[in-house]
């Protein structure tokens, strides 16, 4: 492998289904090669939260077996996208005296005030995941983006940080020990942040947007405007709860309901006529029953719109409910329900559009599934970030032999 390439490998630790891609970027070329791509079904993890330590490592050890076995290179990094409602968002500011006796800021300075962040007091049992820098302040002149080669003597910086619970962390930390990889081996990144930057356009986080990712077990937003993450929300519930109240009301089997939702569901009732049957048989060896089609689309609709009531009320918290311009960008599974779109533009009273990925088709080198969109995010981004020298704003680590440390870690599970 070329010394100006690296192979990456992306992780979307996700409640349903954990997601894994590993991809050659070449910077030379601007483009970025899928060498492999897995979806597993994750256990371990519940609402985005890891409970069962030992469950998520094998989880990991099988897919990064898959992942071993395609490459057969050493993996230069490893992104892991983390969500839930372990993650939370502050305004914080630091500041620092500039260090040359003329007073002319340098790059130092700016390294010296931004680490000045993970000094200041922080709320208990937690830490600082990801740190994102909105401006920069020069003695009195404020809002000022790029304050390298000005002058003055005291340079403060005006950020926002999502901070993780501690526990989070620690169960990552675990999951990484038990599968041989030393913790500064992992990037770690906030899952709506990271795919929020990507499948947004400046323009559209200037002039106000939110992004919503209706996922398995919960749903998250990213609230955008003047180009700053102003708000981030986890909602506990997601596209599930839908399955789970079909299951309920047909008094059928969560995986027999999750069919019928796929199948047959509907996010408006009024798009479905009164005439339209399910045959449960179908579904369900032995059943009789017939059901509305009709029913099912009342159900599925009650839920979501409860979830985007919620969606609505973090809005309302903040000022910005029927007042972003350029509206909300919906993903995530539970986004490909039929009509969806319809009723989120209903229920929030703005424009809405489904994410895609045509502004980076002559990136990415295949058709991007939708269940891959954060785990494709996380790669564009260190790509994007990497290509012109830049720095990923997240824990980094220092190369190292990435997959002998996975070979280590099965001899040791085989004897």
């Amino acid at each position: 492998m070329s010394q100006n390439n690296k192979l990456i490998l992306s992780l979307d630790l996700g409640s349903f289904s954990t997601k894994g891609i590993l991809a050659e970027m070449f910077f030379q070329k601007k483009t970025i090669e899928v060498i492999k791509s897995i979806e597993t079904k994750s256990t371990g993890i519940r609402k985005g939260i890891i409970f069962d330590v030992e469950n998520v490592a094998d989880l990991l050890s099988s897919l990064l077996s898959q992942m071993e076995e395609a490459s057969k290179k050493e993996i230069d990094q490893i992104i892991v996208l983390i969500g839930g409602p372990c993650l939370e968002i502050r305004n914080v500011k630091s500041s620092i005296i500039v260090s040359r006796p003329d007073e002319e800021i340098t790059e130092a300075d700016i390294k010296r005030v931004n680490e000045a962040i993970y000094t200041l007091p922080i709320p208990q049992n937690r830490s600082i995941l990801n740190l994102l820098p909105k401006n920069y302040i020069i003695d009195d002149l404020d809002e000022v983006k790029d304050p390298v080669q000005m002058k003055g003597s005291r340079l403060a910086l005006q950020a926002t940080v999502i901070d993780i619970f501690n526990q989070e962390k620690n169960n990552l930390n675990k999951v990484f020990n038990i599968l041989g990889i030393p913790q500064t081996q992992s990037l770690l990144w906030s899952n709506i942040l990271i795919s929020s930057k990507v499948l947004i356009s400046q323009r559209d986080r200037e002039q106000g947007v939110c992004a919503i990712d209706f996922g398995a077990e919960t749903t998250s937003l990213a609230i955008y405007e003047d180009d700053n993450l102003i708000h981030l929300a986890i909602i506990p519930l997601g596209s599930q709860n839908i399955t789970n109240d079909i299951a309920n009301a047909l008094r059928i089997h969560f995986e027999s309901a999750e069919r019928i939702k796929v199948n047959y569901g509907c996010a408006l009732s009024s798009k479905v006529s009164k005439n339209e049957t399910i045959d449960l048989s179908q579904f369900v060896e032995g059943e009789e029953e017939v059901v509305t089609k009709k029913l099912v689309s009342q159900i599925i609709e009650a839920r979501l719109s409860e979830i985007l009531s919620f969606v609505n009320d973090e809005l309302k918290k903040i000022g910005k409910a029927s007042k972003l311009p350029a509206g909300a960008v919906i993903y995530g599974n539970g986004s490909a329900i039929p009509y969806f779109k319809d009723l989120v533009k209903k229920e929030l009273k703005m424009s809405v559009r489904k994410a895609n990925y045509d502004d980076y088709k002559n990136i990415i080198n295949v058709d991007l599934p939708f269940q891959f969109l954060s785990a494709y995010s996380a790669l564009i981004e260190y790509f994007l970030e990497n290509r012109e020298g830049g720095t990923f704003l997240s824990f980094r680590f220092n190369p190292r032999n990435f997959l002998s440390s996975i070979k280590k870690f099965f001899e040791n599970f085989r004897t």
